[in-house]
């Protein structure tokens, strides 16, 4: 009788230990890493849709912001991240593709070290000037940039990120002598460009429209092939008179992504939300007025995107001498 109680115990303990092994993801809050600071064109994307997959997911998806060496810092701490799926982050085509090109020092592989759960949307970058700037056009810019004692300098979101290679890639195409200044994050350059600290700055829509309708910010071309429906009246950048600046460009989106080798359960869980939360009413009137193009996908097309991106960025930088202060 004791034997049979005892085996009946421990059977019941087994099934109760393989039910915690088994647990359903996700169990505890997920850990959402934005690679620029608070207030930048990452972080306002990303907090809608964390906010609807955490609906989805019926779990808290905190999100955190981890800026530096233009996103490196966090990339890098979602790459060494336990692959259970509760670290995830929002990458680009930047932190991605740009950066593991221009910069020396970054720890992880672009393709090797991430699970690339999947795609977010397009952006596009505009180059801007302050409004008592006396450039009128990028022409101005240009020129600015030939004279002997040229002190044109432009700001980003730090060394490799998406606004800092539009600038490299105008200077490298002008041929003129231009200075770039990282900061931490979108806003802070930002800042300083509406001081009058840095002669001109690219960045995204979503940042910037407020202050370019309210004039504080005057708009001279767009990085994409053709004019932006945002911004019908304002030159691409080949219109400008930078010519080949489109085929240089690249395109420029927004994914999210997770340490390398998250199960293939779990990646499935991800994207399945991921792909709701993009397909729901709220977040596209979220992303529409963020000027934000959808673009959504599988791991394997993502995956695809990454390795074109990385591989086209790679030429150019190479073509174009760009390399990043580390």
């Amino acid at each position: 009788m004791l034997k049979r109680t005892l085996l009946s115990l421990l059977s019941l303990t087994a099934l109760g230990l393989s039910g915690i092994a088994h647990a359903e993801w996700p169990d505890k809050p997920i850990t959402w890493v934005v690679p620029f600071a608070a207030g930048g064109p990452m972080d306002i994307v990303s907090r809608p849709v964390a906010k609807k997959m955490s609906e989805i997911l019926n779990t808290p998806i905190i999100v955190e912001n981890r800026p530096g060496a233009g996103g490196a810092v966090g990339m890098d701490s979602v790459a060494r991240s336990r692959p259970d799926g509760y670290t995830i982050g929002i990458g680009s085509v930047g932190t991605q593709t740009i950066v593991p090109n221009v910069s020396k020092s970054i720890k992880y592989d672009p393709i090797d070290s991430f699970s690339n759960i999947g795609l977010l949307g397009r952006y596009t970058n505009v180059l801007l000037v302050r409004e008592k700037s006396p450039n009128k056009t990028v022409a101005d810019i240009v020129a600015q940039s030939r004279q002997p004692d040229a002190n044109v300098t432009f700001g980003s979101a730090g060394n490799g990120s998406s606004n800092h290679l539009s600038g490299e890639l105008l200077r490298a195409l002008s041929n003129g002598k231009m200075t770039h200044v990282p900061y931490r994050g979108s806003a802070p350059a930002l800042t300083d460009l509406l001081a009058g600290n840095t002669t001109f700055m690219f960045d995204t829509f979503n940042t910037t429209m407020t202050r370019i309708q309210g004039g504080s910010l005057r708009a001279l071309a767009v990085t994409s092939p053709k004019r932006s429906p945002f911004l019908p009246n304002v030159p691409t950048m080949d219109e400008a008179g930078v010519s080949g600046y489109a085929d240089a460009g690249g395109e420029l989106w927004w994914g999210v992504v997770g340490p390398a080798k998250i199960p293939p359960a779990t990646m499935d869980r991800l994207n399945s939300a991921l792909r709701e939360a993009l397909d729901s009413r709220e977040v596209q009137e979220q992303l529409k007025h963020q000027y934000v193009e959808i673009w959504s996908s599988t791991p394997q097309e993502f995956s695809k995107v990454v390795q074109t991106s990385f591989q086209k960025w790679k030429k150019l930088v190479q073509e174009a001498k760009i390399e990043a202060a580390d």
